[in-house]
């Protein structure tokens, strides 16, 4: 209701200057997100990698770049929180503006290029227990060669190794030049290879979701080759004919769906946290009947509030309630083909 009344004047704004309001007050005012928020059931907790999560819907990276406001969100239901893209070395991004609102289809276009404080800053925002699974999204300096990323994206994950619970390496935004080539086989396999050594946490890597079905097959098969937690998918889609960027939201959801589809077909023994243009129960029931189980959420948090995140968290409950289930993790210990039964079930 709250957030409902305050939208009409927030999309009046500039998409940017709001965002950044918006995650002033939340990092001023954490308890905000109590009075707003709902917490989840332990009906929803279910473990991902190695860790559990509060319920099955977790805020993506991208709207608390900076760690400045997790306080807030960890109040507000989800199941786990992702902070950045972090860089090592602060950065301004692009030029402005670069976020954009398509209100009537529920997405947004950004061309951001990675602002954020840097690992520095953000590191000592991110040394305090915020009661669920934290997650660090980390990438490249904009002007960071393939080889100087593999020093920078060790430095990050050494030194935010005992603060955060998970680990995402963006190599799939189309704001950074180049960064989308670093989705290839040796650099991967250089990277990882190396941040295993560093590193018992639980290890993602992000992708596009505008890949060749050979493409996604051959980075799915690699995840699993490296021995990875699972795969992010997807980061924000290129769309030409709208301008420069990355667009997430229901523009998104078509080609993110293809992936998650293509993905989870394979039965590979990978984590696979789906994203893009999920706003309802029933985007998530869909991706259930794929065989997959945690999802991430962004634009449709701005677009609907903390209002969406209880709608969800409720109807789960309800599912479980009408099928006599106990819980999620008793949910997805039944066979697929039970699961998809109980899914259609009227």
């Amino acid at each position: 209701m709250f957030y409902s009344l305050l939208k009409p004047f927030f999309f009046q704004c500039d998409p940017e200057h709001i965002h950044e309001f918006i995650i002033k007050v939340a990092h001023l005012g954490p308890q905000l997100g109590k009075l707003t928020g709902t917490n989840p059931s332990d009906k929803l907790s279910l473990k991902i990698g190695h860790l559990q999560w509060r319920s099955p819907v977790g805020l993506a990276a991208g709207l608390d770049k900076n760690a400045e406001a997790l306080d807030f969100f960890s109040h507000q239901g989800f199941g786990a929180l992702e902070c950045g893209t972090i860089t090592l070395k602060p950065q301004i991004g692009n030029p402005r503006p670069r976020m954009f609102r398509y209100i009537e289809e529920k997405s947004l276009r950004n061309s951001m290029g990675f602002p954020n404080h840097g690992l520095v800053t953000i590191s000592s925002r991110l040394n305090h227990n915020f009661g669920l699974p934290i997650g660090a999204n980390i990438g490249k300096n904009k002007d960071s060669t393939p080889d100087e990323s593999l020093d920078e994206l060790g430095t990050m994950v050494a030194t935010l190794g005992d603060d955060v619970d998970y680990f995402v390496v963006n190599v799939s935004s189309p704001n950074t030049p180049g960064l989308r080539a670093l989705q290839e086989r040796g650099y991967l396999t250089e990277l990882f290879s190396e941040l295993k050594k560093l590193t018992s946490k639980d290890l993602f890597i992000k992708i596009a979701p505008d890949l060749e079905q050979d493409k996604i097959i051959e980075l799915a098969s690699l995840s699993h080759e490296l021995k990875l937690t699972g795969l992010i998918a997807t980061n924000t889609t290129i769309m030409p004919e709208r301008g420069v960027g990355g667009i997430s939201g229901k523009l998104l959801q078509q080609k993110a769906s293809r992936v998650h589809e293509k993905i989870l077909s394979l039965q590979l023994p990978l984590e696979v946290i789906c994203v893009g243009g999920i706003s309802h129960f029933d985007d998530i029931k869909s991706i259930w009947r794929m065989g997959g189980k945690a999802v991430q959420i962004y634009s449709a948090y701005v677009f609907e509030g903390p209002q969406l995140l209880k709608k969800i968290n409720s109807e789960i409950i309800h599912f479980l309630n009408k099928h006599d289930i106990s819980d999620l993790e008793t949910f997805f210990s039944l066979p697929l083909e039970e699961r998809i039964r109980l899914l259609d079930h009227p």
